[in-house]
């Protein structure tokens, strides 16, 4: 599905990723952690073509997609939902919604209004309201709705429940095992142990710009300490 070997990007003179490998199969939920400010999200513009790599490469299906633009890159089949949400404030929910729909992949059961409405019932109550009114877990709801919507063969979620209030944390929970459990291969960046532990397949932490560490549930609990320290709780 993704493969990202020896990643390497910079801001202008200023290098922030030196080595970032991590791969996703198909079906798989893959979590990368680290403390703020280590490359998690500009990890995550370089795979999307947002940011030009210096150096490595990125697969998606086995196809090289380095240096390709991001539309191409996410005609492919990859949907972002970005850091910050990034919804169109001025769009309703449902113009948010059907904005950049499509079903390049020809899913026999794809992703519709319906089904958004049904896996984020409050986006069907508030389906007609400006996006820019939501709340920020309403939002993120949204982002996470309008990505799918897009029928992407990688979901990646990028700060998936940060800032958010513990019942809106628990819902986005929720939504991100029901998709693992319908076989959606998803790259996630989140701090919560407890629940990527569970979740997750595989784990991958930064630390300034590298990957450093790397494992399943079992090695998360034999390395909790050294994990710990790399993700700063």
């Amino acid at each position: 599905m993704l493969n990202v070997e020896n990643l390497q990007a910079a801001y202008g003179q200023s290098q922030v990723l030196f080595d970032i490998s991590l791969r996703v199969g198909d079906g798989e939920l893959v979590s990368l952690m680290g403390r703020n400010g280590m490359g998690k999200t500009t990890t995550i513009r370089t795979i999307m073509g947002l940011l030009g790599a210096k150096g490595g490469q990125v697969s998606i299906n086995d196809r090289p997609v380095t240096g390709l633009a991001p539309e191409r890159i996410a005609r492919l089949g990859v949907g972002l939902v970005p850091e910050g949400r990034q919804v169109f404030p001025t769009l309703t929910v449902r113009e948010n919604l059907v904005a950049t729909a499509a079903n390049r992949l020809k899913r026999a059961d794809p992703w519709t209004l319906e089904r958004i409405y049904t896996l984020f019932p409050r986006m069907r109550e508030r389906a007609g309201q400006a996006a820019g009114t939501l709340s920020g877990g309403e939002q993120q709801m949204l982002a996470i709705g309008r990505a799918l919507m897009t029928n992407p063969r990688l979901l990646i979620l990028d700060e998936a429940t940060e800032g958010l209030a513990p019942v809106i944390r628990q819902e986005i929970w929720q939504v991100v095992a029901k998709l693992r459990a319908e076989g959606q291969s998803i790259l996630l960046i989140d701090k919560n142990l407890a629940v990527l532990k569970r979740l997750a397949d595989r784990h991958y932490i930064i630390e300034k710009g590298r990957t450093v560490w790397s494992g399943d549930g079992a090695a998360l609990d034999r390395d909790q300490a050294e994990v710990r320290g790399y993700v700063g709780i």
